[in-house]
């Protein structure tokens, strides 16, 4: 078997040019997003990297090797800064830096810059940590649940095994004096990069669009003043986990009503109105949990519906948070702005849970609080 190392390093290096391309081009669609451009600069650094490689004997060691070598091991540590990047944690160039730093002090050591079997393990050693870092970063530092981050963090860990099988084998047959002569060991050493550059462009794009879609897909179903759901989104969502409750379980939906939320525009402006909602919402959101359903239904309307809560309990939290506004002046322009709430509650037992019914009593429930007076809560009838 004959792999011309000239060859492939050409082809790695242009590779990694069209790579490096593909990741600027959505970055220029997409420029806030500085995980991109930190892709795409190590790519183009491990191009940079494969042409040095290749003027091996045309130009110094100094630039063939050392240098060669220096800007791979930075390209990795880009790599890996664009993964904490990506997880919107903060770049750190002290750890990108230290590898090549390290390469290149070992490197004034003629025992390891004449041999090249000790080269090619101080550099798989290297890169093999900086891979383990960029794999650690997008799988266990993740904060969300793309399909496409397993695949993608399995790349550099199937790299750290090639790098692991290749020292080993470098330290056991004999190699040529300089790597552009060739074998089937520095052939495969070029080879296995090629691959996984290919997937890895591949998988790096396919994740960046899933995470583009997942914001979008967030953006329609969110409403944009006060974060939570906005009416469609809830609708649909509670509807559907309303006709999933188990038997014996119950469902309590609550309605709220900012009372006199008008008056309050009127009289403080709109923008009070805005702090009034974006309190509110805050407030419910913390009183309800985050594992229940809880959305904006109206100008200043908000529903929250409850599973395995049954009426009794539903009336007591709906109270909680009428006491708990009440208690809170809105803050606003410097001043405090009194805002209060009325609630209406009403609960069904699954399995035969009818989400319009129970929308509906609980709608007439609110209408009975308003009537009432205002800043209270009232429970429909079972």
């Amino acid at each position: 078997m004959s792999l011309d190392v000239p060859t492939l390093l050409v082809v790695l290096a242009l590779m990694c040019q069209i790579a490096a391309l593909s990741f600027i081009g959505a970055w220029v669609r997409r420029r806030p997003e500085r995980h991109v451009i930190l892709w795409a600069s190590a790519l183009e650094l491990a191009a940079v990297s494969c042409v040095l490689l290749l003027l091996r004997n045309r130009i110094p060691d100094l630039f063939s090797i050392d240098l060669a070598n220096a800007c791979s091991l930075l390209a990795l540590g880009l790599a890996w800064n664009g993964s904490r990047a990506f997880n919107s944690r903060p770049v750190r160039w002290l750890p990108a830096l230290a590898a090549p730093a390290i390469w290149l002090i070992l490197m004034r050591d003629p025992s390891i810059a004449q041999s090249l079997p000790l080269r090619i393990t101080v550099i798989s050693l290297l890169s093999g940590v900086l891979s383990l870092a960029i794999a650690w970063e997008s799988w266990v530092k993740a904060k969300d649940t793309l399909f496409w981050r397993g695949p993608f963090a399995l790349i550099p860990i199937v790299h750290v095994v090639f790098l692991s099988v290749r020292s080993a084998v470098a330290l056991e047959v004999d190699l040529p004096a300089d790597l552009l002569q060739g074998g089937v060991l520095l052939g495969v050493s070029i080879l296995e990069p090629i691959l996984m550059m290919f997937a890895a462009t591949i998988i790096g794009l396919l994740m960046i669009d899933e995470r583009l879609k997942n914001v979008l897909k967030q953006a329609a179903s969110t409403d944009g003043l006060t974060g939570l759901l906005n009416h469609g989104a809830f609708m649909d969502r509670a509807r559907a986990r309303a006709a999933n409750v188990q038997r014996a379980e119950s469902a309590t939906m609550l309605l709220f009503d900012l009372d006199r939320f008008k008056q309050l525009n009127d009289r403080h402006g709109h923008a009070a109105g805005d702090a009034a909602l974006k309190c509110f919402a805050g407030l419910l959101h913390r009183s309800v949990g985050g594992s229940e359903l809880v959305g904006r239904v109206g100008g200043e309307e908000f529903a929250a519906l409850l599973v395995g809560v049954d009426t009794g309990e539903g009336w007591q939290l709906a109270e909680r948070v009428r006491r708990d506004l009440a208690a809170q002046p809105i803050l606003h322009g410097g001043r405090g702005i009194a805002v209060t709430v009325s609630v209406g509650v009403a609960a069904a037992e699954g399995p035969d849970v009818d989400f319009e019914r129970l929308m509906m009593a609980a709608d007439e429930a609110l209408y009975s609080a308003k009537r009432g007076g205002r800043d209270l809560v009232f429970q429909a009838a079972s």
